[in-house]
């Protein structure tokens, strides 16, 4: 590869890009004006808003006590407000107790409607519509009446116009006076004061926030109230409060701005650079195509990884400088802002720019980010066939990425050990931490060597796939062509091929994880009634979901989408020695996977199981009583032919057309793991998918990994029950809380069989490949053999037909 050539590309796309005054636009001149505009916007905003006044009406207000007086001549008292006089301002307080100019006869409609003579009257509709429905006798009203009633009252509060309604009870002063008098001669109680009601719509934004004011000045009159009372009965003040709880903030003005800073850099970085990346992939992949320039680059001196690697190069230039004027022009615009809005702000929240250690680590974690962005947005660019379909590329996976930034940035999730490897989340929690921490520790600095080791891989691996449609012709110079739905329906039955295709291995997979969520909440099983009945519907759960869920797809399309059947589900008649060889490595990794999953979830790697669901079903299987052998059908058989025809079948088939092996084996391994839901189901299933594959593929019989399935589906069941029976010896067993653990010696013996078994396998399909890549050097060379009818016969050899 010659440095030379993709620095010249390099340059040539810059050039081209640089000569677009939209994209300049885009990543330089809009940053510096949208958020300085935005700002300017937001302050004045808030210097010339004006809240309307909400409505309350107040009913029988001449019934609230004089000392301490709740209303005055101008509304709520403005002491009863944390805000004072502002925040009594904005309700307009409608009492009972004032006289009210009668409406001009030409006032109708909603103007009428909004005078505080007919707010007054329409309060006391509803009050006396709700005083007749409360002295019906609920016995007496079947469920249909009280419904009726209950909407009439809601259609007549919201069709008042009244925002709140006080009503306060009859006798209300009188009784608090009561209580003012038991306190001081020890006399009967007369019971608590009648209940004085706030009538609201929550549905209705105004009237949630205005009773909301209301309540907390009615909460703060009873403080005082209460303790009028306290002091008229010789109590003393301090028995209000007898707690004595005082809030002190600890929290430092640069402290402040870290945490908004730790909740809007994360995912501005995220955003922006996926952003800054898109377009400029857009226009360096698909739009070659559409200006015919792509065939003049593909002719020049330079090898396709120079070409990608050039215009790699350049989209993620772009998206690293979107995503640094965005961060620098937004932060400049806070620190501004707080400036400008004043020191008592500064205390409520903190906009000074973060310190140069964050600033530092935001430009390191930037660059694995953008190079992931750019990798994956250059692929999706070559794979699409127009800039119009590029651009439709851009919604589901912005979606996807802001779900994962949203989940990053959610206060209850930290950085552990499994989030550091994960994509996205591994930079947005990292950069949360590094933004909230004043001097990071060492425990948070030691997931920076895991979160871009992992970054910088996933970018490799999409790099790698933005090469390899490079190399396709087929996806280089596909046409932009109709959808016709007639047309692709067709398709399928005219285009049917013996193995199913990559993207139909990938479609399969899709319906399968959407009918598993799906699962989730209508496949539930019922854990009530008796044990037996509830272990019962446990199983069943597991069957259906088995059968319909997994299976069904993976037959249903192999019936539709091929030919040949016994090519995709690899159904040919296996050796005794592969089936051996599945059955031994089932107990084999059994120990290994016990001890590898437990030391994971000990050291914090992996969450811990939901102990009380699994418990609970274990619990219920042991004392239904139920047969060992229908047990071992419903959670070893079943599962073990289901998911075994779904992805070492169908799925597998798929992915291997085209020979590469390696990528379809570990791809449907990640895609046997995610469907297991749980973290430690799925890291078991995709290390133990790897195994499955592996066998598959080297038996070319899918009978084989039915057996290593079964197996360990079998020996699964059978530890978590009784452990086999098995005493703990110190040597090769353990008992810890009565449950079987194994011990080192026998790890290793199992480690070395499982490295034998494996490297035999992966030996054999080199040695296999070797001999089929020579036979067909050779079928080229041979006269009367096509060279075409050649390579469809290693096509499906690669496939397992």
């Amino acid at each position: 590869m010659s440095w030379k050539n993709v620095k010249l590309i390099f340059l040539r796309e810059v050039r081209d890009q640089l000569r677009d005054r939209r994209t300049l636009f885009m990543i330089t001149i809009l940053p510096v004006l949208l958020y300085p505009m935005l700002g300017l916007g937001m302050v004045e905003m808030m210097l010339t808003f004006s809240e309307q006044k909400r409505s309350v009406v107040v009913l029988n207000a001449d019934q609230l006590p004089e000392e301490p007086a709740f209303l005055t001549a101008d509304g709520i008292d403005e002491r009863w407000f944390s805000g004072g006089a502002e925040e009594a301002a904005r309700l307009q307080i409608i009492a009972d107790t004032h006289d009210y100019p009668p409406e001009p006869a030409d006032m109708v409609g909603r103007r009428r409607k909004k005078t505080p003579a007919a707010l007054l009257s329409r309060g006391r509709q509803v009050a006396e519509r709700m005083a007749a429905l409360t002295a019906i006798d609920p016995a007496s009203l079947t469920p249909e009446q009280k419904q009726a009633g209950e909407d009439e009252l809601t259609e007549m509060f919201a069709a008042s116009g009244v925002q709140v309604l006080v009503i306060v009870p009859d006798g209300y002063a009188d009784a608090i006076d009561g209580l003012k008098e038991e306190t001081t001669t020890a006399g009967e109680s007369t019971g608590a004061p009648p209940a004085l009601r706030i009538i609201r719509n929550s549905a209705d934004d105004k009237s949630s926030v205005a009773s909301g004011r209301v309540e907390s000045a009615f909460l703060a009159w009873e403080s005082e109230l209460r303790s009028r009372i306290f002091e008229h009965a010789d109590l003393r003040r301090e028995l209000h409060h007898p707690a004595a709880i005082k809030s002190v903030e600890m929290a430092r003005g640069e402290e402040l701005a870290a945490n908004v800073w730790s909740k809007l850099f994360p995912a501005m970085i995220v955003i922006m650079a996926l952003t800054g990346a898109f377009y400029p992939a857009i226009d360096l992949g698909a739009g070659e195509k559409e200006r015919g320039t792509m065939e003049t680059l593909l002719i020049s001196p330079a090898r396709r990884v120079e070409l990608v690697l050039g215009k790699f190069g350049t989209i993620l230039m772009f998206s690293i400088g979107t995503a640094v004027m965005n961060l620098l022009s937004m932060g400049l615009t806070g620190s501004h802002m707080a400036s400008t809005i004043g020191a008592s702000m500064h205390n409520v929240v903190g906009l000074d720019f973060p310190g140069m250690t964050a600033l530092v680590w935001l430009g390191i974690l930037l660059i694995p980010l953008a190079s992931l962005f750019s990798a994956l947005c250059l692929a999706l660019a070559t794979f699409a066939k127009s800039t119009k379909e590029g651009q439709y590329y851009l919604t589901p996976l912005l979606m996807v990425i802001m779900g994962l930034t949203m989940f990053s940035l959610s206060p209850a999730v930290e950085i552990t050990p499994l989030y550091s490897v994960i994509p996205v989340i591994n930079i947005a929690l990292l950069l949360k931490g590094l933004l909230l921490s004043q001097s990071p520790g060492g425990e948070l600095l030691a997931y920076a060597v895991p979160v871009l080791i992992s970054s910088f891989g996933y970018s490799v691996m999409a790099l790698w796939w933005a090469i390899d449609l490079y190399n396709s012709e087929g996806v280089l110079f596909r046409a932009a062509d109709k959808f016709s739905v007639k047309s692709w329906l067709s398709s399928l039955t005219r285009d049917k091929e013996p193995v199913p295709a990559p993207a139909e291995a990938g479609f399969c997979f899709i319906i399968i994880l959407l009918l598993q969520f799906i699962a989730m909440s209508y496949m539930r099983p019922d854990l009530g009634g008796s044990d037996r009945d509830a272990g019962l519907s446990v199983m069943r759960a597991t069957v259906i979901q088995q059968l319909t869920m997994i299976a069904c797809p993976a037959l249903f399309m192999g019936i539709m989408l091929t030919t040949s059947l016994r090519a995709t589900f690899r159904l040919r008649k296996p050796t005794w020695s592969a089936m051996g060889m599945g059955v031994g490595l089932a107990f084999l990794v059994h120990p290994l996977s016990i001890e590898l999953s437990s030391l994971l979830v000990e050291r914090g790697i992996l969450p811990p199981p939901p102990v009380e669901g699994i418990s609970r079903i274990n619990e219920l299987l042991r004392s239904a009583q139920l047969s060992p052998w229908l047990l071992v059908t419903v959670f070893a058989v079943t599962p073990a032919i289901c998911e075994e025809i779904a992805f070492r079948g169908f799925i597998l088939s798929g992915l291997a057309k085209g020979g590469r092996l390696g990528i379809a084996i570990i791809a449907s391994s990640f895609m046997f793991g995610i469907v297991h839901m749980i973290p430690q189901q799925a890291f078991n299933a995709a290390l133990l998918g790897l195994l499955l594959s592996l066998l598959a593929v080297h038996s070319r019989s899918l009978f084989p990994a039915t057996a290593f399935h079964l197996c360990n589906n079998t020996i699964a069941s059978l530890h978590a029950r009784n452990g086999f029976g098995i005493r703990a010896d110190g040597v090769f067993f353990t008992s810890v809380d009565g449950v079987l653990r194994y011990q080192l010696p026998l790890l290793i013996l199992c480690g070395l069989g499982v490295f034998f078994l494996a490297s035999r396998m992966v030996r054999d399909l080199k040695h296999e490949q070797e001999r089929k890549r020579a036979a067909r050097l050779e079928s080229f060379d041979a006269p009367g053999v096509h060279p075409v009818s050649a390579a469809v016969e290693a096509s499906l050899e690669h496939a397992g037909a």
